[in-house]
Formats: structure tokens, C-alpha cells, sequence
């Protein structure tokens, strides 16, 4: 596959978002022993999810793929990388954190992700693509609705 610089760094930071997104669920996991099933699940979502962008750009062997920039720039993957590492950075130090803040902060991410049309930017003429980049959006509403199902009873508890 022979993207250009700008698109290998948008997909290379797609992927790492992806699997920032998964650290932070799997520190949610280890802290909340109770949900750990849950965020155990949503972390191994996220790490593939990295893994399926990956998979896209070495499995275009006929060079169909690109991924279109549109509104999206490095920078605002940079930014959002940034606030997840500091998300990781603040979970890590605090012990008091919440699980109705963890809650809410995934759900702000996944919302974000979607709103943004983040798997959109991603075009290709193969089957592969397409396949994928269709998984990945159902992906994503599905993790919204996990979270929202999951964020129920804390709303009860704390409306």
C-alpha cells in the first residue's frame, strides 16, 4: 500500500486512538472489578478496532484504498490522542475517580467518535474495505448503546 505521508500518519493515529481508547477501558476494568467483564469486552473491541485499520492498509494490495481528509486533520486526531493520554494520566492518579465519571467520559468519547463520522473518512473500491469500514461504523453505535444501557442504573442512582 503506498499512501501518501499525511494519510499514513491520519491512519497510523486512527489506530492509536483506537488503542488508547482501549488502555483507558481496561484501567476501568481493573479498577472496577465488579464491571470488569464490561470493560474488559469494550477494551478487546477497541484494540480491534486498531487492528482492523491496520488490516485495511496491508490488505490493499491493488492500492484502492485512501483515506479522505475531508474536515479532519492531524491535528485534531493529535488533540483528541492528547486528551485521552491525560484521561489515562488523571485515571491512574486518582483513586477516588467515580464509575459514573468513567461512565460518562466513555460515553462522551463514543459520542464524539461518532458524531465526528470518524470510520466515514475511510474509502476504498474493494469488498474488504467497505466490509470492514461497515463493521466499524456499526461498531461504534453499538458501543453507544452499550454504554448507555450500562450508564442506566448509575443515572437512577445519580440523576
Amino acid at each position: 500500500m503506498d499512501l501518501d505521508t499525511v494519510q499514513k500518519q491520519l491512519v497510523d493515529s486512527f489506530a492509536e486512538q483506537e488503542n488508547l481508547i482501549g488502555t483507558l477501558y481496561k484501567l476501568y476494568a481493573k479498577r472496577y472489578p465488579e464491571y470488569k467483564m464490561f470493560w474488559a469486552e469494550m477494551a478487546n473491541e477497541e484494540y480491534q478496532h486498531a487492528s482492523m485499520i491496520r488490516r485495511i492498509v496491508k490488505s490493499d494490495t491493488a492500492n484502492i484504498f485512501r483515506f479522505s481528509q475531508g474536515e479532519l486533520r492531524s491535528s485534531n486526531l493529535d488533540s483528541s490522542i492528547k486528551f485521552i493520554n491525560n484521561l489515562i494520566i488523571e485515571f491512574k492518579d486518582n483513586l477516588d475517580f467515580p464509575i459514573t465519571r468513567a461512565v460518562s467520559i466513555a460515553l462522551h468519547i463514543e459520542k464524539a467518535l461518532w458524531e465526528r463520522k470518524i470510520f466515514q473518512y475511510f474509502d476504498g473500491d474493494s469488498d474488504e474495505v467497505k466490509r470492514i469500514m461497515n463493521l466499524l461504523n456499526l461498531e461504534q453505535e453499538i458501543h453507544i448503546s452499550k454504554l448507555n444501557k450500562f450508564a442506566e442504573p448509575f443515572h437512577k442512582i445519580n440523576p
